[in-house]
């Protein structure tokens, strides 16, 4: 059987970042902006009641530099309705976001199953209209899933094979480093080291497309 190929588009900007109350740092996104960094996904939620303590500041201050701001919520095993309303009275609510990611990832202490997962991207297009952006890695998926299809994919992937997994044929984002490992492992100026992400495409397209999924 022949293993799926990764998808590598033509052109790739390396120019967006992600940042969580992990990241303890005293960022200067004026400078991350004039170093060419187009964008910031700030982690906004986590389960039915965790919120990230930096993520209204850190919203304020990426706009305040002219950065494209995007958030996400960290899925775990808890109500993934619950999940979704806590993550849209935080992000849109509260920080006026509008471009919204979900982050299903491994996470033994309590991980969402891919039912879970799929209730809660239903749940936040049932809301507002539009479907999340999904972050996740190639083996969370065994199978397609009809529902989390219709996300854009924002694949980890630390390697130099980004690979979907089943039910995705290209991504949107591509998380190749966390700062420490990864492909082109480069530090952010005006934060250090830290996850990056390229688009599938130029600056120009990224811009347009984060105005249609954030709009």
């Amino acid at each position: 059987m022949t293993s799926p190929a990764p998808y590598l588009p033509p052109v790739m900007s390396d120019v967006v970042i992600d940042i969580s109350h992990y990241e303890n740092v005293s960022q200067d996104f004026v400078t991350t902006a004039a170093a060419g960094i187009t964008a910031v996904i700030v982690k906004a939620t986590q389960g039915t009641g965790f919120v990230d303590p930096t993520f209204l500041p850190r919203v304020a201050e990426a706009r305040a530099a002219g950065l494209h701001v995007g958030a996400y919520h960290f899925l775990d095993g808890s109500s993934p309705t619950e999940q979704a309303a806590h993550f849209l009275t935080v992000a849109v609510s509260e920080g006026m976001v509008n471009w919204l990611a979900l982050d299903w990832e491994p996470y033994p202490p309590s991980q969402a199953s891919v039912m879970q997962a799929a209730t809660a991207v239903a749940s936040v297009q049932a809301a507002t209209g539009k479907w999340p952006v999904l972050y996740t890695i190639r083996s969370m998926l065994s199978a397609p899933n009809q529902t989390l299809s219709n996300c854009a994919l924002w694949l980890a992937e630390y390697g130099s094979r980004p690979i979907c997994p089943p039910g995705f044929t290209a991504w949107q984002l591509w998380q190749h480093t966390d700062g420490q490992v990864g492909s082109a492992v480069v530090p952010v100026p005006g934060i250090g080291p830290c996850d990056r992400s390229k688009f599938a495409g130029t600056v120009d397209q990224l811009k347009a497309w984060w105005s249609v999924v954030g709009t």
